[in-house]
């Protein structure tokens, strides 16, 4: 070899020394630091340490949750089952630590950080306590609400409460995915809640997608399954618009089948509410058709099944 090659030899494992001693000497001089009880000057060293290190992460995570820097400590601890799985254990009560102190703060961005993290590290640990709290939190949009509701639920602290995030569930459902799922939520509160402030807001919920799925399936050439659904969402309330729409749509559904009578009592129930409406003055014109008074005193309810 000649002397310009060994040379370079030796630069290189020169380099690669010191780089091991910079390691070795800001985790030393961030182990002292943290000795010391100075946290930020032992974060300020770890973060200086190269390499992928699990023990860094979690030395990290420990100074930066003593200093504060609850996101940094979130962030340190999920790299940690990542570099070290058999450290899973270690990382999840890290977080759980983090989740502690950004509960104190209010922290409810460290909070998404926490849940997103242990869903990573250990998704068999209860959440629901932290899924609550982040529930409580201003300006969590639908799609993060479906996404950690179901923790929630596990975690509510009483019955009503459940029927309470099972509506919300719905609805966050049905901003996200649609009225299939959502449905299933506001039914449920329905068969289990008598308090009607908890049923009022899955009502109306039962309502509206019903009678969406009616329209769907109408769209889609399926006039029986429409019918269904539009009986389905007036039987909430019929006299509500919802109710009075869905009973016009389930009053054209059964005329088209040929069932003049039912079609005829839907329609009536929805001149019952009055004419002064466009639905009212659209179910008169309809029943004018068949033949049939549409006085507001001849008041038919319907039974539509």
């Amino acid at each position: 070899m000649s002397w310009s090659g060994a040379r370079g030899g030796l630069a290189i494992v020169l380099l690669a020394v010191a780089a091991c001693g910079g390691v070795r000497d800001h985790e030393r001089l961030g182990d002292e630091a943290y000795g010391q009880e100075d946290w930020s000057a032992a974060l300020s060293q770890y973060r200086l340490v190269s390499g992928d290190h699990a023990g860094i992460s979690a030395k990290t995570g420990a100074a930066a949750l003593h200093a504060g820097e609850l996101r940094q400590a979130a962030e340190a601890y999920s790299r940690l089952a990542g570099q070290d799985p058999t450290r899973a254990g270690e990382a999840a009560e890290g977080l759980e630590n983090v989740a502690r102190a950004a509960e104190r703060e209010g922290n409810a961005d460290v909070l998404r950080d926490v849940l997103a993290g242990l869903a990573a590290v250990a998704p068999e640990r209860p959440t629901g306590r932290y899924a609550l709290l982040l529930l409580a939190q201003p300006g969590m949009d639908s799609a993060e609400a479906a996404a950690v509701l179901p923790q929630a639920l596990a975690a509510a602290p009483t019955s009503g409460s459940v029927d309470s995030l099972l509506t919300v569930y719905g609805r966050a459902l049905e901003a996200t995915t649609g009225c299939g799922q959502a449905l299933l939520q506001y039914r449920a509160v329905l068969r289990r809640s008598r308090d009607s402030s908890v049923r009022a807001p899955a009502g109306r919920g039962v309502a509206d997608c019903a009678y969406a799925l009616g329209v769907r399936a109408d769209s889609a050439g399926q006039p029986e399954s429409a019918a269904l659904w539009f009986a389905e969402s007036a039987r909430v309330d019929s006299a509500s618009a919802t109710g009075r729409r869905a009973l016009l749509r389930y009053g054209a559904e059964r005329l088209t089948q040929g069932d003049t009578l039912a079609a005829a009592l839907a329609f009536q129930t929805v001149v019952s509410g009055g004419t002064a409406d466009s639905m009212g003055q659209a179910a008169a014109a309809r029943l004018g058709t068949l033949g049939t008074s549409s006085s507001a005193g001849d008041t038919v309810r319907t039974g539509v099944q």
